[in-house]
């Protein structure tokens, strides 16, 4: 709160400073005030219109928002801008997911990675798109490129643990999801799935616990 007061200071002081605003609009991010970011990148936008990053930020704020439509719209011109903007195809998937779209979703996510090849997130995420649409043995690599780019992804892991159940592979699932709770024991999804990879290898004392 401290930080967004001196910011919107500074941002009233100096209107044409790119980096000002854009700092102003994150640390409104932070406290939830959305909407209030997303004016201040759709004046940044405006001002600097061949910012790819720009329109990707202003498509996060923007879905934070609730408005599904402008944050698609935005980063679809960030991809126009720049067409390796991992980022900008990334958040389009997420987009993409949300409304049913899961086949357009793991085309984009598969551009996010082909852009960023280190980056587990977009992998897991292309992983979540492909068991989705039923395709387990491409879920499943892309669930283990995730983790081999980053052991702790708790976002590969739970995803990978979850399809080995599905695939009958509780006990290999128990393993790979106890990494998950292990590296963010705060995220309830995969402590859940562990439950019901415990409940399904027969485990039921440590499935209840």
């Amino acid at each position: 709160a401290a930080a967004a007061a001196a910011l919107a200071a500074l941002h009233k002081s100096n209107p044409g400073a790119q980096v000002i605003a854009t700092t102003y609009a994150n640390a409104l991010t932070a406290q939830g005030r959305h909407r209030e970011a997303l004016a201040i990148y759709r004046t940044a936008v405006a001002e600097w219109p061949g910012d790819a990053m720009l329109f990707h930020d202003l498509a996060v704020a923007a879905g934070r928002a609730g408005l599904a439509d402008e944050a698609a719209r935005a980063e679809q011109a960030a991809i126009a801008l720049d067409p390796k903007n991992a980022a900008a195809h990334n958040g389009l998937g997420l987009l993409l997911i949300e409304q049913g779209r899961a086949s357009e979703a793991a085309q984009a996510f598969e551009r996010a990675s082909a852009a960023d090849p280190s980056s587990a997130e977009y992998l897991a995420n292309l992983g979540n798109a492909r068991r989705a649409l039923g395709d387990r043995a491409g879920a499943e690599s892309a669930y283990r490129a995730a983790i081999a780019a980053d052991p702790a992804s708790a976002n590969g892991l739970n995803g990978l643990g979850v399809l080995l159940v599905e695939s009958s592979r509780a006990s290999e699932a128990v393993a790979v999801l106890e990494r998950a709770v292990s590296a963010d024991p705060g995220f309830w999804e995969a402590r859940l799935n562990l439950g019901i990879a415990y409940q399904t290898a027969g485990n039921l004392h440590a499935a209840v616990e």
